[in-house]
């Protein structure tokens, strides 16, 4: 961070913004105003004020900006005058001269007697008024709290006597300790509020999200610090920036030295009634209550009274709520309570607990475990820590109820060891619950690794909940592993021998769902629908509802890859059911997230199944789990938004998600969702980046439902970027995922289409790749259709287009293919209804009848598309069709007027230079240079400009005609020497 306010980034404040630049379009159209811009000390208003200034002079306006002076004997009209000296030594222009050859006069003229000071007046407005004459003038007195009261006076004196000149007053003021406006300003606000032409306006901290992004700014390595920095400022930007400063100096507190001198020398004028109560509401937890405040400190009324207003009038403390205090900022909190000696700060907890004891309410058990811990009492400490777990859980605060329930572990209680284990696992399942996977694998993972880990059927039923954590982490490997080793630990049932108990039979059927959960995680429909088979028959049998619901949702989903989709609804809607029943939200989640997976992907329901997710996502939003199981939801939404052609929605459902600040697997759902919508919306950087994070968490060890959307995004990024050959390996990695075992057919066919599309660019740009790749394509296309014939009628549709696209590719770079094919496949995809894909399909067709010279038919195709690109604002595929017309020289009306400019080369006719030979070829025999150039043979040549091979041939007898040169490699030579950038790709 830098040491000066000038190079301090300005970042925010758009409203207010906005108010000072329409207040000088105003003024500028009306004559004179005035805006009055008052805040608590260091919220931003003069950061403010300089950047509209910074801004105005650009724009030509004069600006000048003085502060007044905290001291008593401030001379007169101090921030005016030096604002016009400073002008005048640093401005140009009219303005400039005027200033300095007035200031002289008014410096010399008399400003103390009333005679003296109201001549004065007269001559700062006339001059102020005549310079406004050649341009609009901006006057800021900053500090106005601080200004003389001919200063004062001056503002009132400017509004009554120009009318119509173009000056606008701006000036700032810090807000009395109570919040009101300081008595010396009185007068003068009194006065101005008369006048419709001057606005008020308080500036306000900076919300949450705005310092963060600040924040980010200042310190883009630290992104830990936020939380900290929110509660030492709330939203004050000098307390924040001060904040960052002692963080970065060494002060893990972040309590800066200047704040902390500030706050002691304030406190060391307070009476000693004012002190303690300043101390005691340090010592609280949140606001603390006027009658919990008497109780703490053992006041009467009255004399509470007069100590709480003493406190409030120099600024400590403010009231907040209707019946409660605070001190003014977290920072002031954390210097007075530093300042605590111990026995103070523990006489002032053990206070508080007993004021507490015999309280109820909401919050009320949290603040009493705080209290008696600080107080040096465990035993009273777990006993409310306890109480304020199980109510955070019933409130579904579960990142509360996480850290309530790691403080009982750690309590230092006698007899509580055995207890620990539970509470260690209360913990990571309120952690998972609160979306900090990390934190709930961390903690099973110390309870099963522990001297008192359990064993047997508890050992294999927390290995299955680590499990399932890990899978929420991402780390898919070791998901499957400890489902595993959960399988692995379960007691062997006896074949024939009596029942092993209900709550060994739940147990049992919760082991194995899980595991069926994990399997079907990695696209191991056939082991999954195995697994859950097994586990149904004790899940039926004892009514586990968890364990039940979770069986069925596995069997309902594998249901759409045989061919019963009916049955596998029919089940999933009986899991959805039973898990609502049961109180599971992780379960219910679970549960939604397949029903909504399986209407939007295999059964191609994409409203149906865009339904389903949005109000799931709103379903797990009240059960608490906005950051988890609601992200899922809404990532699932964006992605069958995105297939059915809404994109906006797509993104506000994105956005949504990645608000709640999702982690692990949600996180790269997220991002994986974003990529595909930044990808077809043109921010290439932006998807790359996405991927770039999600390669992170989802690499080679990577959930398959993570790993192969990664691959084929990736894949189709390079194809944008027109490398085939890298979109070919990113399809190789992704088949070598699928011959891993996965059985998500509908997951990998747009892999094959990647890898058909990959292909047939790479011939048609004249390098064709290794024939065993293709082969190894071909080979996964026929298993493809295979196990599309063994699937629902909805699945085999969508399979059968995706091989239909496959053929089309195939057919560009067959000779003699039907034209027709790419019009059939977008008939498929235009049923399906999905437009993205169509209009691409349409472009091929376009392409392809363009080149058996149907010019008419060509550029209809070309028009279908651009309509359904333009529609979705897919800027690359714009850019391809009108690349395409460009080359085949045909009109697309259809086309955006703007499209990004192809890559082809452009010399201007009208060079000046002599010497270029370019400038005597036609844009048509430029064209065919260029495409020369990459070393095509003359039948390419003709291909990729839809003309014949003999108009080729007359093209390049006129090229080294005009070029003086005998052959094709010293024209190429000829565009490589003129136009450095282009030339022969290797």
């Amino acid at each position: 961070m830098r040491d000066t306010s000038v190079g301090r980034p300005f970042h925010g404040r758009t409203a207010e913004l906005e108010l000072l630049r329409s207040a000088l379009r105003a003024t500028i159209a009306n004559g004179v105003s005035a805006v009055l811009l008052g805040g608590d000390a260091g919220v931003g208003k003069t950061r403010l004020v300089t950047e509209f200034g910074r801004t105005a002079v650009a724009e030509g306006t004069v600006v000048l900006t003085g502060r007044a002076l905290d001291i008593a004997e401030a001379p007169s009209f101090w921030p005016v005058v030096s604002a016009l000296r400073e002008h005048a030594r640093t401005g140009t222009g009219e303005a400039a001269r005027l200033f300095a050859a007035a200031l002289d006069a008014l410096e010399g003229s008399g400003g103390t007697s009333a005679s003296g000071r109201v001549e004065m007046l007269g001559e700062l407005c006339g001059l102020v008024g005549r310079a406004a004459r050649d341009a609009p003038v901006v006057l800021v007195v900053d500090d106005l709290h601080w200004a003389d009261r001919s200063t004062r006076d001056l503002f009132a004196y400017l509004l009554a006597g120009l009318t119509t000149e173009r000056v606008l007053l701006v000036g700032t003021y810090r807000d009395d300790p109570a919040g009101g406006t300081p008595a010396a300003l009185l007068p003068l606000v009194t006065e101005l509020r008369r006048h419709r032409t001057v606005t008020f306006r308080q500036v306000q901290p900076l919300p949450r999200g705005e310092l963060a992004e600040l924040l980010g700014m200042w310190a883009p390595d630290r992104p830990d610090l936020e939380p900290m920095v929110w509660a030492h400022s709330a939203g004050n930007v000098f307390l924040a920036e001060q904040t960052v400063r002692a963080v970065l100096d060494g002060d893990p507190r972040g309590v800066p030295q200047t704040v902390r001198e500030l706050v002691r020398a304030g406190a060391a004028g307070l009476s000693a009634g004012a002190r303690d109560v300043v101390r005691a509401i340090a010592a609280g937890v949140g606001d603390v209550e006027h009658p919990l405040l008497a109780a703490v400190l053992d006041r009467s009324g009255a004399e509470l009274a007069v100590d709480v207003r003493e406190a409030v009038d120099a600024g400590f403390v403010v009231v907040a709520g209707s019946d409660g205090y605070a001190l003014r900022h977290g920072l002031m909190t954390e210097v007075v309570a530093g300042d605590l000696l111990p026995a103070e700060r523990v006489d002032l907890h053990e206070r508080y607990a007993r004021a507490l004891a015999d309280r109820e309410g909401p919050g009320v058990a949290a603040r009493l475990a705080h209290h008696w811990h600080r107080a040096g009492h465990p035993a009273q400490a777990l006993a409310a820590t306890l109480a304020a777990a199980e109510e955070a859980e019933r409130l579904r605060g579960y990142a509360e109820a996480h850290r309530h329930w790691l403080r009982a572990a750690t309590l230092p209680v006698a007899g509580s060891a055995v207890a620990r284990g539970g509470f260690l696992e209360r913990a990571a399942a309120a952690a998972e619950l609160a979306g900090d996977h990390e934190s709930a694998v961390a903690l099973l993972s110390e309870r099963l690794a522990g001297p008192e880990a359990p064993t047997g059927m508890d050992e294999a039923v927390l290995r299955c909940r680590l499990a399932r954590y890990l899978m929420s982490a991402g780390q898919a490997g070791e998901a499957e592993e400890a489902a595993r080793r959960a399988v692995a630990a379960l007691p062997v049932a006896p074949a024939d021998g009596p029942s092993t108990g209900a709550a060994t039979e739940a147990a049992r059927a919760e082991v194995l769902a899980g595991y069926a959960t994990a399997l079907l995680a990695r696209a191991e429909f056939s082991a999954a629908r195995k697994v859950a088979q097994e586990a149904l028959v004790p899940a039926r049998r004892v009514g586990e509802p968890r364990a039940l619901a979770s069986v069925l949702s596995v069997l309902g989903f594998g249901a759409a890859f045989t061919r019963d989709g009916g049955a596998g609804l029919e089940a999933l809607t009986e899991a959805v059911g039973i898990a609502e029943a049961s109180g599971d939200p992780v379960t219910l989640g679970e549960c939604l997230q397949q029903r909504a997976e399986l209407l939007s992907g295999p059964l191609n329901a994409l409203d149906e199944g865009v339904a389903e997710a949005l109000a799931g996502a709103e379903r797990m939003a009240e059960l608490g789990l906005g950051r988890t199981a609601a992200v899922s939801l809404r990532a699932l939404a964006a992605n069958a938004m995105f297939r059915r052609g809404s994109w906006d929605e797509a993104e506000h459902q994105v956005m949504l998600a990645w608000a709640a600040a999702p982690a692990g697997a949600q996180a790269v759902e997220v991002r994986l969702a974003r990529a595909r919508l930044r990808m077809g919306r043109g921010d290439l950087d932006g998807s790359e980046e996405d991927l770039a994070a999600v390669e992170l968490v989802a690499g080679s060890a990577g959930l398959p439902k993570l790993r192969l959307p990664l691959l084929i995004l990736r894949a189709g990024l390079e194809m944008w970027r027109g490398r085939p050959e890298v979109a070919r390996e990113h399809v190789d990695a992704g088949l070598d995922v699928v011959e891993s075992g996965i059985d998500d057919v509908w997951a990998y066919a747009p892999l094959l289409w990647h890898g058909a599309r990959a292909h047939a660019e790479a011939v048609i740009a004249g390098r064709p790749p290794d024939p065993s790749g293709l082969r190894r394509l071909r080979r996964h296309r026929g298993e493809l259709i295979a196990r599309g014939d063994r699937s629902v009628p909805a699945l085999r549709a969508v399979l059968a287009t995706y091989e239909a696209m496959c053929t089309a590719e195939d057919a560009r770079i067959t000779p003699g293919a039907d034209t027709g094919t790419w019009a059939g496949v977008a008939d498929l995809l235009e049923r399906l209804g999905q437009p993205y894909p169509t209009a691409y399909a349409r472009l091929r067709s376009g392409e392809a009848l363009l080149r058996a010279r149907r010019f008419g038919a060509g550029a209809d195709e070309l028009g279908r598309a651009a309509t359904g690109a333009r529609e979705l604002r897919a800027a690359p595929l714009l850019a391809e069709i009108a690349e395409i017309a460009r080359r085949a020289r045909v009109q697309v009306p259809e086309l955006p007027v703007i499209v990004a400019q192809p890559s082809g080369v452009r010399v201007s006719q009208s060079d000046p230079a002599p010497d270029n030979p370019l400038t005597l070829l036609t844009d048509r025999e430029l064209e065919v240079l260029e495409v020369l150039a990459d070393g095509a043979t003359n039948k390419e040549i003709a291909a990729a400009l839809f003309i014949a091979p003999k108009t080729v041939g007359a093209h390049l007898a006129r090229i080294f005609a005009k070029l003086g040169v005998t052959n094709r490699t010293q024209a190429a030579g000829v565009l490589r020497r003129y136009v450095p950038e282009r030339g022969v790709t290797e």
